[in-house]
């Protein structure tokens, strides 16, 4: 498959949906693939993984792992991780700010190598996401930091087991404290961690590899410190974001959609409660779930959090298609103080939209016209792609390497449901 976000390709232009019909097939998960991948660097072999999205940033964390000379080839959505001549080596800021998940590539440096040069991560402009916990805990691991410019050097003598609470349940830090600890001496008891499914994830495919974690799932974290880990294989699931991005799309479209390659819905709960809320009837299927909307939806007021929680991802696309609701809506963001780009890319297809505080207050907006809008960061790109759907006439979404991020191919979805969508 062709890497579409380093082509030519620059918009997305969107027609208004009546009725959409037809089968989407989610593709595997972003947030926990990246991981996943940083992980390998652990051991020394040969690891494939299965239902990986060809999506821009596991091309650019393939760039980063290519730095350590580890071997990387990714067709038909199965990834080939070669680390058998892996060394240690700077991860450069050119690359590392292209994705804010290479951060946790410095983790498993640590553990391997004792020491990381890394680059400072990137990623997209949705508030302040620094990498403090991350680097306490490290502190409390022994090892030594200094920045310069946009580098991270670090360093430690050895790994030591630690208790660190985090502050914040971050998903990130979580991640890379696990990854660091896997070469540590001794346990490292970490509390307050984040309990999403891309952890629960991470910490059943570490225990393949041959380490010993106990509390997967819960807020406190036991990972035994272990001299060798096995590279293994791993399936991986489906993209629980990407999924709810259409959940949520059908209630504001009349609609007969079946969401293919969802076997288990226990990671999608809070999402599919949210769809029925807002008037998509949810039917779970073998390997799939059947959705059908008759296109009105149901106003409310809603509220972002930690899983399990409504996700902050799907806030933006919450917000569109609630502008089809009949009364006002609220919406809370409690994670990113800054994910409001979204408002002001709707107001100019004449959504009646405001911010309030920390609140983004929507109102029933029948006469939405299409406009030009620019995607400013993964989750608001698609979610302005949605609210074309949503508009009169023709809607040109711009600067969607954003949505290339980590949307495999939103055309080719909506197209085969019936969507009027190209790109241009």
């Amino acid at each position: 498959m062709a890497r579409i976000g380093c082509g030519f390709l620059k918009a997305v232009s969107v027609k208004e949906a009546n009725y959409l019909q037809g089968m989407i097939a989610i593709q595997g998960s972003k947030n926990t693939v990246l991981p996943i991948m940083a992980a390998t660097v652990l051991g020394t072999g040969v690891s494939v993984i299965y239902n990986c999205p060809m999506i821009e940033d596991v091309y650019v964390m393939c760039e980063l792992l290519n730095c350590l000379h580890i071997k990387t080839h990714l067709e038909d959505h199965v990834l080939t991780i070669d680390t058998r001549h892996a060394c240690n080596a700077p991860l450069p800021y050119e690359l590392t700010n292209r994705l804010r998940s290479s951060i946790l590539l410095l983790g498993p440096m640590l553990a391997r190598w004792s020491q990381a040069q890394i680059g400072m991560p990137g990623g997209c402009a949705i508030g302040l996401r620094p990498i403090d916990i991350h680097l306490e805990g490290f502190m409390k691991m022994n090892v030594d930091f200094r920045m310069h410019k946009q580098e991270l050097y670090c360093k430690t003598f050895h790994l030591q087991g630690c208790e660190y609470h985090l502050k914040f349940p971050s998903v990130g830090a979580t991640e890379n404290l696990i990854l660091a600890a896997t070469g540590a001496t001794g346990r490292t008891i970490l509390r307050g961690v984040a309990k999403e499914p891309e952890i629960i994830e991470l910490c059943n495919y570490l225990q393949t590899m041959g380490v010993l974690i106990e509390g997967t799932g819960t807020d406190v974290l036991i990972v035994k410190g272990t001299g060798q880990v096995e590279a293994c294989d791993y399936v991986n699931v489906y993209d629980r974001i990407v999924a709810g991005t259409y959940l949520l799309m059908a209630a504001a479209i009349p609609c007969d959609i079946r969401l293919n390659g969802i076997e288990d819905i226990h990671y999608l709960k809070n999402i599919i409660h949210m769809a029925v809320q807002l008037g998509v009837n949810v039917v779970r299927l073998e390997q799939s779930i059947h959705i059908q909307s008759n296109g009105r939806v149901n106003p409310g007021t809603f509220e972002t959090g930690i899983y399990p929680e409504f996700p902050t991802d799907l806030q933006p696309v919450l917000t569109a298609v609630l502008l089809k609701a009949d009364g006002q809506s609220r919406i809370k963001e409690t994670v990113f103080e800054k994910r409001f780009s979204i408002v002001s890319e709707l107001a100019k297809l004449h959504a009646d939209i405001h911010i309030q505080d920390q609140t983004i207050v929507i109102n029933n907006s029948d006469q939405l016209h299409g406009h030009t809008v620019k995607a400013t960061d993964l989750r608001q790109g698609a979610a302005l792609v949605i609210a074309g759907l949503l508009c009169k006439g023709y809607t040109t979404v711009t600067n969607i390497s954003y949505i290339q991020r980590g949307y495999e191919d939103i055309v080719k979805d909506l197209a085969g449901v019936g969507a009027q969508v190209k790109y241009i």
